[in-house]
């Protein structure tokens, strides 16, 4: 077994640096990506996972950086997993706006990771899942996910979040009914970021307006914030960590249920791409396409 899937995952320099060696295993994948995801899922789920979603440019990362000394006072410790888009030359994260967020100032209180989409549709990494399994079990009380930002389609943070917040801009009502079967019906908590810019009072309209429409019996809430300048930010937090309070246990079961699942069926997945690489797998060169994937089936299924 690797370093990165041995190390300690407690308090202290050393093991933070093994916690990046695991996420960065995880990233790469294969055996021992799940390997380390295994031995996360030994640990009980107490980790609270809140999502930062919405379209590109809406202020996620600014907005975060605000929210960091709230959430800090009332978790004692941050992880922040932030999903960026993938460089077509490395396949690597091109970080953005990341480099204005300098979380070392924090000292060992924030854990903060970039991670690569690698096209992944999601508006997440497909890592996403095991990294926040792996730092729930190293023991951070919260993990932050910034998804990349691609609009409607970014709608997988829902499985993995506990609670989403969905950050938007003042004149984001022009592009409202094209985005709002993805975004609004996976919101718990709404924010109108950059709001001393035009058109905060018709763009807070139209979003009550529609959230009224969604079949809850209470209607997600709509905040106003300049994250530049921490305005409305202390309420917004504080309307967060009530979210993240109330957020049902049954998330947490939910998410390591999906997890154990996701295991088996890569598990599956690379005893079948072994098995297609053996001489077993073989099929009469005849064979049409549709004949070859029966046979290779039953190979499979009929392998000591």
């Amino acid at each position: 077994m690797s370093d990165a899937t041995s190390a300690d995952w407690g308090d202290g320099f050393t093991a933070r640096r093994a916690l990046a060696k695991s996420i960065s295993a995880i990233e790469s994948g294969g055996p021992e990506a799940l390997a380390i995801e295994q031995r996360a899922l030994q640990q009980p789920a107490s980790a609270h996972v809140l999502g930062i979603t919405g379209p590109p440019g809406a202020g996620k990362s600014s907005l975060i950086s605000a929210l960091l000394p709230h959430a800090l006072d009332h978790y004692g410790a941050v992880a922040i997993l932030a999903v960026d888009p993938s460089s077509s030359l490395t396949g690597g994260a091109l970080l953005g706006d990341r480099v204005r967020m300098d979380y070392r100032l924090f000292d060992q209180k924030v854990f903060f990771r970039s991670m690569a989409s690698r096209g992944y549709q999601g508006g997440i990494a497909a890592a996403t899942r095991a990294s926040v399994n792996v730092l729930d079990a190293a023991g951070w009380p919260l993990v932050i996910i910034e998804t990349l930002g691609i609009g409607q389609v970014e709608l997988d943070v829902m499985e993995l979040a506990d609670r989403v917040a969905v950050v938007l801009n003042p004149g984001w009502g022009d592009s409202f009914q094209a985005n709002k079967a993805g975004l609004t019906e996976q919101g718990d908590a709404f924010v109108l970021n950059k709001a001393d810019r035009p058109g905060l009072e018709n763009a807070k309209i139209l979003l009550e307006q529609s959230l009224q429409c969604l079949p809850a019996a209470t209607p997600p809430s709509v905040f106003t914030t300049i994250a530049t300048d921490n305005e409305g930010i202390s309420e917004l937090w504080q309307a967060l960590a009530k979210l993240m309070q109330d957020a049902p246990t049954a998330q947490q079961n939910k998410r390591r249920c999906d997890a154990v699942r996701e295991g088996a069926k890569t598990q599956l997945l690379q005893d079948f791409e072994r098995f297609l690489a053996s001489p077993a797998a073989a099929t009469p060169e005849n064979a049409s396409s549709e004949d070859a994937a029966d046979l290779l089936l039953r190979f499979y299924r009929q392998r000591d």
